[in-house]
């Protein structure tokens, strides 16, 4: 045995000894053992066994900048050497956190010129839904309080955000569902008839469940501009616009999810600027750091901040967590939005974001690959079992996973989605001979596993 592979057989012990995993199956986890990471520079991770892996998808959608930027890790060091810790509650404040603040509303769409910080993009969710509530209750319309999202929209893992995300899995077990959360049909042209897609992106799908519901008992829509954990799904565009123009002829409130989209990863610095729409809240998280440090952040239009700052009798907004506002996270946030700006990391993505594109339309000749989707440099694979009837594969042959895994031994980190599908969201820096690598090592992995499963 060699030095690397008793160091990854010693991680991995300790690793199901001690740490439990997000989104894992236990028992799975326990019989394959962890991949540990043990270091990463650009856009590559090396593994304790001593395999070097392009990082397809930026570790969780997120290292936008790529692995071990010098100037995310000194402006974080600055930071703890200058003051560690200041919070944000009774009043107190930092010079990080006030200047990304205003960085922010500089970078967001429209007025919205007002951030209330968090730790990441379930918290982020968390805040506008109880914002968006609260700002119907101030104006004394307590009876808005219903959200309405996407069936296949994905937003987070906490309290209501397990509920508002559309994706049934992430339901079980975990209790009733709280009332007033409603969902109503996602744009997926793959799985729609013409006419439902018809349906759905003029807004009519929309209409309708408002109708039902009642718009007086809704406060709020979340959307993603495109949508990441329910399979990479692009509307067209002007579907933003159709879903504002909803909303605001029913009096509810528009939160934009941009919590994968945001800085840069569609190819504009917000997804909502492709419509030219401004949400009454935008939340973000993972690419504000590039993942980093934790941070999130809740952007709210002025308007909305207007009416809940001159509420009757000035009370206590009640909400908030200890660690909003950090200042070393705002200072490696601060330091991460001038490298994306300094290095015109956002042509990379338009430019590689082609590239990648192109060299996935080739892999539809494989008779699994149902559907190919991508916005900017995030990009979804759809594996099928029939591609003329575009039967899915039946889940416990687990087929995305198992090109998952077969892709490693091609030196590329791909990460799956329900319903065997993959995606990738390189960091911006990527290569373009690394983007030939990630499609080739996809393909050479579909392949296989394709044989593999025949051999069955």
């Amino acid at each position: 045995m060699t030095t690397h592979q008793a160091l990854s057989k010693e991680l991995a012990a300790k690793d199901l000894a001690h740490v439990v995993h997000p989104l894992a199956r236990p028992r799975q986890l326990a019989a394959m053992g962890p991949v540990v990471a043990v270091s990463a520079e650009g856009a590559e991770v090396v593994l304790s066994d001593g395999r070097t892996m392009i990082d397809g998808p930026a570790a969780m959608w997120c290292v936008n900048v790529g692995h071990g930027r010098r100037e995310l890790i000194e402006a974080a060091t600055r930071q703890m050497q200058t003051m560690e810790f200041c919070p944000l509650f009774g009043g107190n404040s930092s010079p990080p956190t006030i200047a990304l603040a205003e960085r922010l509303a500089q970078l967001t769409p429209g007025d919205l010129d007002h951030v209330f910080f968090v730790n990441g993009g379930s918290e982020a969710n968390e805040t506008a839904f109880k914002l968006a509530r609260y700002y119907w209750h101030i104006q004394g319309r307590s009876s808005k309080t219903a959200i309405l999202a996407h069936d296949r929209g994905y937003h987070g893992v906490t309290g209501m955000a397990t509920f508002v995300t559309g994706l049934e899995p992430y339901h079980v077990g975990f209790g009733a569902r709280p009332s007033g959360i409603h969902h109503f049909p996602t744009p997926y042209e793959y799985r729609q008839s013409p006419a439902e897609f018809e349906e759905t992106v003029s807004g009519r799908a929309l209409e309708k469940r408002i109708a039902e519901i009642g718009a007086d008992n809704i406060a709020a829509v979340i959307a993603e501009p495109v949508l990441g954990s329910g399979g990479v799904l692009v509307p067209p565009p002007g579907y933003q616009k159709r879903l504002r123009e909803v909303c605001d002829k029913n009096e509810i409130l528009l939160i934009a999810d941009e919590i994968i989209t945001g800085f840069g990863r569609t190819g504009t610095w917000f997804a909502s600027e492709r419509d030219a729409v401004v949400p009454d809240f935008l939340t973000m998280a993972k690419g504000i750091s590039s993942g980093y440090v934790p941070l999130g952040g809740t952007m709210i239009r002025s308007r909305i901040w207007e009416v809940i700052e001159q509420a009757e009798g000035d009370p206590n907004l009640w909400h908030g967590f200890t660690t909003s506002g950090h200042p070393v996270a705002c200072a490696v946030a601060l330091a991460n939005i001038e490298v994306i700006e300094n290095d015109k990391l956002i042509d990379a993505v338009l430019e590689r974001g082609e590239q990648l594109g192109g060299l996935l339309e080739e892999l539809r000749e494989l008779p699994e690959v149902g559907d190919v989707r991508r916005a900017g440099l995030m990009a979804g694979i759809e594996l099928v079992a029939d591609k003329e009837t575009k039967q899915p594969f039946p889940p416990e042959q687990e087929r995305a996973q198992k090109v998952m895994r077969a892709a490693r031994d091609h030196g590329l980190l791909v990460r799956t989605l329900l319903g065997n599908m993959l995606f990738l969201s390189p960091p911006f820096i990527i290569s373009a001979a690394q983007i030939e690598r990630i499609v080739a090592a996809l393909r050479a992995a579909i392949t296989e596993t394709r044989e593999e499963h025949s051999g069955r």
